[in-house]
């Protein structure tokens, strides 16, 4: 029931967020294509006309009717020699997020130690609705955990954490740390892209994982800086893996028989059974089947000529 409530919740949230924006930008749009239009002297008859449309239709538009549609608004900037763009800016933090960022931000959470005060989807000051995956406070020290999944742009990762630091830092009291810690999960395509950057990334994150582990779980170590964390979302950093099983361990010959393998490495030993048969099981069963047959053919008399005296 929660996490219906959760999600109709999130629903609402951005069919609210989503018209907004649309308002807001089609009122843009209005605006500035009547400004285009009439520092050109084109009325909006002659713009109907030029792209098939009715005159109540350029005057929606200018008036910032969502209803419009894209080509419309496309076609009538084309006619005054302007560009018509759609764009999609980053400006605060989505409302949803995939499976695997959650269970990293489970995990991460497992880690920490219980003197950290946490706060999940902590907003960031300033304009917008930015926040901040996970923040953790204690004693003058403050941490931002960034939480990626797939890393595209490390420029843009590193820029933004920057930007959301400044922000705390300016809000803050005075001799306040604020630190940035960028959470990845060990795959082979960030473990590429760290060691493509090495430079950049000894700059941003000089912190290593097993120092940042021992401040977020211990109660009196200090917080080394910024840093990477690689995290799974089933186990803890750092952490070995798994010995492999038993089953694992064997041979593949012990393992498995293959079709094309004598079928005497899948024989038992025959305890109950007669001989003949534990000999049937020890060899294909084509040659069983004839051996069995040869074995039970009962063998016909021979045929005597009649000769003449029996004819007689």
């Amino acid at each position: 029931m929660a996490g219906t409530t959760s999600r109709t919740s999130t629903s609402r949230t951005a069919i609210h967020e989503g018209d907004r924006h649309l308002r807001r930008a089609a009122t843009r749009f209005g605006e500035e294509f009547r400004l285009i239009r009439l520092r050109t002297g084109v009325s909006q008859a002659a713009v109907a006309r030029a792209i098939g449309v009715d005159r109540a239709t350029i005057c929606r538009m200018e008036a910032g009717r969502p209803a419009v549609s894209d080509r419309t608004r496309a076609r009538a900037a084309a006619v005054l020699g302007a560009d018509f763009r759609l764009g999609v800016y980053p400006d605060a933090a989505p409302l949803i997020h995939d499976a695997a960022h959650a269970r990293l931000v489970e995990a991460l959470l497992r880690l920490r130690h219980p003197t950290w005060r946490v706060k999940v989807e902590a907003p960031v000051p300033g304009t917008g609705r930015r926040s901040t995956d996970l923040r953790l406070d204690r004693g003058n020290e403050t941490v931002l955990f960034e939480v990626e999944t797939h890393v595209h742009a490390l420029e843009a990762i590193i820029r933004e954490g920057e930007d959301k630091r400044s922000a705390v830092a300016a809000d803050a009291a005075a001799g306040r740390h604020v630190h940035v810690i960028l959470v990845l999960p060990p795959t082979r395509h960030h473990r590429t892209l760290v060691a493509a950057h090495p430079g950049t990334i000894e700059a941003a994150f000089p912190a290593s994982t097993a120092d940042i582990r021992r401040a977020l779980t211990s109660a009196d170590v200090r917080w080394p800086g910024d840093g990477i964390l690689w995290l799974g979302a089933g186990n803890r950093p750092n952490e070995r893996p798994a010995p492999p099983s038993e089953s694992n361990r064997l041979a593949p010959a012990e393992r498995q028989v293959g079709p094309q393998e004598p079928a005497v490495t899948a024989a038992r030993p025959a305890t109950t059974r007669s001989a003949s048969y534990a000999n049937a099981r020890t060899i294909p069963w084509r040659a069983a089947k004839a051996r069995v047959a040869r074995s039970t053919r009962l063998t016909p008399p021979p045929i005597r000529r009649r000769s003449a005296k029996d004819a007689s």
